[in-house]
């Protein structure tokens, strides 16, 4: 069956639409687009390549990938056309305890990727498990704001060494899937210091 002319030129805008939509998914002009947590704020921190430029830059944020809402702006000509240039802003009040995710929009140059980072609320012990209470496996976070290197150990109620692992992360993976029911004491430290972190966790 031939198709229509009124097909056919709807065919062409919608091909048109989906071509200006994957240029503003991955905008040319932006490099090195990161996030990076530090008690509890988000830094954002990109790049407009040399020799490209927009007007003004907005900044979104999201917890779910569908529904942003504007946290900051940078009015005026952004960007450079004789050399890249550095732009950063802070998130002050990221959502706790979730991945929040952010994205710019380059005036005249449509939006950027989308990047994530994961807010972990250390509570007044010093630790969160994720989750909890653990079922077969879980993470252990903790403040590493250095990455230098901490010690788990795991103890069981008659406080025998059970598992131990180290990270120069701000959190341990554990695998409980031979653990039995119940409860658990834990704690980390840096070798030869005492303990940075003293907690426990329940096994279902």
């Amino acid at each position: 069956m031939k198709l229509t002319y009124n097909l056919k030129l709807l065919l062409f805008f919608l091909l048109i639409l989906s071509a200006t939509t994957m240029f503003a998914q991955h905008n040319p002009i932006l490099a090195n687009f990161t996030a990076t947590e530090n008690k509890g704020k988000v830094y954002l921190s990109w790049n407009i390549v040399s020799g490209s430029t927009c007007n003004g830059i907005q900044i979104y944020s999201s917890t779910d990938t569908v529904n942003y809402t504007p946290i900051g702006s940078i009015a005026g000509i952004c960007g450079s056309s004789s050399a890249p240039i550095s732009y950063n802003f802070t998130d002050i009040k990221p959502e706790k305890n979730k991945i929040n995710f952010y994205r710019l929009e380059l005036g005249n140059n449509g939006l950027s990727e989308i990047i994530s980072v994961e807010i972990i609320d250390l509570n007044n012990n010093g630790y969160q498990i994720r989750p909890s209470p653990v079922i077969d496996k879980a993470k252990i976070y903790f403040n590493n704001d250095t990455k230098i290197k901490y010690q788990l150990s795991i103890y069981n109620l008659n406080s025998i060494v059970i598992f131990a692992a180290s990270t120069q992360d701000s959190f341990f993976e554990i695998n409980t899937e031979n653990f039995h029911s119940g409860i658990y004491l834990f704690t980390i430290a840096t070798e030869g210091n005492l303990p940075k972190v003293v907690g426990k966790f329940m096994v279902q």
